[in-house]
């Protein structure tokens, strides 16, 4: 289990102060999201999570800095956080775990133009 004293040691008194602006209810949700994230990727594997392994805590940890560096919109920081819980949960879970891009629905829409434009 991760507690807001293992996520304070991990990132020392002043990052974690500027990360929750010291509010350890802020620290308490991130871990509860990164679990959630964690319980849905081993659901997605229709694995279960077994918290007490050291390799899940990792990754856990990794998504909780992930969730407190983006709460912060400090983006390149929080992606790479992001990026390092999943490369953990892939050494267990293999590549189900792994994110599938190809997948995605796209993001914009292109129409062919016409010829006339009406005066525009």
């Amino acid at each position: 289990m991760i507690s807001v004293e293992d996520l304070k040691k991990e990132l020392g008194s002043y990052t974690y102060e500027i990360l929750t602006q010291d509010n350890d209810e802020v620290a308490r949700r991130a871990i509860h999201k990164a679990k959630v994230w964690i319980e849905a990727m081993f659901m997605k594997c229709s694995k279960k999570p077994d918290f007490d392994n050291e390799i899940v805590k990792l990754a856990w940890m990794e998504r909780t800095l992930y969730e407190l560096y983006a709460i912060r919109e400090q983006e390149e920081k929080a992606m790479d956080k992001k990026e390092n819980a999943q490369e953990i949960l892939s050494g267990i879970l293999g590549d189900c775990a792994k994110e599938d891009k190809s997948t995605r629905n796209p993001l914009a829409f292109v129409k062919e133009g016409r010829l006339k434009w009406n005066g525009f």
